[in-house]
């Protein structure tokens, strides 16, 4: 391989990303390097010998200059972040991280000739002054609730500005919750995944949300699988550029949900106590989302459509977890 075929995945060691270096070393088609500040990468055992793992902040410009210096990727999965309520309790670590970390990515990525730039964004980019009834949309106003939402919309506005003025292909996807084993704390919709971790294991959960809530969920293998099909996709075809996507639907609440778990784990103790700043800004984030322009302009189709079969996937998981 050359240079040119290789890529990093910043934020690689987590959900999202160890999900995505899988797939990408299991098609063998590039050299993988994973950037992380987690010192003990354990999603990526099973392939340790496959990557290349440097271990650094990119929101240390310049580490993050060498990086790509040194390997000269020819794309770039920018996945990592300070996630959502981590940056309601700390905004100034969330923009050291989401918008200065960007902002050094894209300049590093001009001037050592990076081709492409996938970045992982968020549902949180809308908030404010939608209609009670308005779905989500990739022309929906953008008004974020939260400073997690400020930070990836000054991310996609900002990779925007590189394409049209530094010719950088820079292309987004807003996802919804993810939702797969091992996800950790620190995002405001992990309740989905963390109910049924918590039920496996035989320990009572309480969802900080209202019962009626309903945000659009992904599984975690879907998530990795749409920045590729994103990133292969003929530059000619990409219009939208920062693209919604959606795995199932309809949306259960997450009092379904939670009755579906119980219903696969007798036993599971799953209560509700809503946190009022948490279920505000669910409120006007939890919406249907219509993902048309991804599944027009690269073709985007998910293989977890339903929540039972995203459930009856993570449960085996858990399951061979064990063994």
């Amino acid at each position: 391989m050359s240079e040119q075929d290789s890529v990093i995945v910043t934020g690689g060691s987590g959900l999202l990303g160890s999900s995505l270096v899988h797939q990408l070393v299991e098609a063998d088609r590039e050299k993988v390097v994973v950037m992380d500040v987690n010192p003990d990468p354990r999603r990526l055992t099973d392939i340790a010998d496959r990557v290349e793992y440097i271990e650094g902040d990119v929101a240390d410009p310049g580490h993050l200059r060498e990086t790509i210096g040194l390997i000269r990727p020819r794309r770039i999965f920018h996945l990592a972040a300070f996630l959502g309520d981590w940056c309601e309790d700390d905004p100034l670590e969330g923009t050291r991280i989401n918008i200065n970390g960007v902002q050094h990515l894209f300049e590093a990525a001009c001037e050592f000739g990076v081709e492409q730039v996938l970045f992982s964004s968020s549902l949180g980019v809308f908030g404010y002054d939608l209609d009670d009834d308005e779905i989500f949309t990739d022309k929906t106003l953008q008004r974020p609730f939260s400073y997690y939402g400020v930070t990836k919309l000054y991310a996609e506005g900002a990779g925007r500005w590189y394409k049209r003025k530094r010719g950088l292909d820079f292309r987004s996807i807003r996802f919804p919750a993810i939702v797969g084993p091992g996800v950790k704390a620190g995002g405001i919709v992990n309740y989905i995944s963390s109910m049924i971790e918590y039920s496996h294991a035989g320990k009572p959960y309480t969802i900080q949300l209202a019962e009626d809530t309903r945000v659009a969920v992904v599984h975690v293998e879907d998530a990795g699988n749409s920045l590729i099909q994103l990133a292969s996709a003929p530059i000619e075809n990409i219009r939208m550029v920062n693209y919604l996507i959606n795995g199932i639907s309809p949306v259960p609440t997450a009092a379904e949900m939670a009755e579906m778990v119980r219903s696969r784990i007798p036993g599971a103790q799953i209560d509700f106590k809503p946190r009022e700043d948490w279920t505000k800004i669910i409120k006007l984030s939890g919406r249907p989302v219509d993902d048309s322009c991804a599944r027009a302009e690269w073709n985007w189709t998910p293989q977890f459509h339903s929540f039972e079969r995203i459930l009856d996937s993570y449960l085996a998981a858990l399951e061979n977890q064990k063994t």
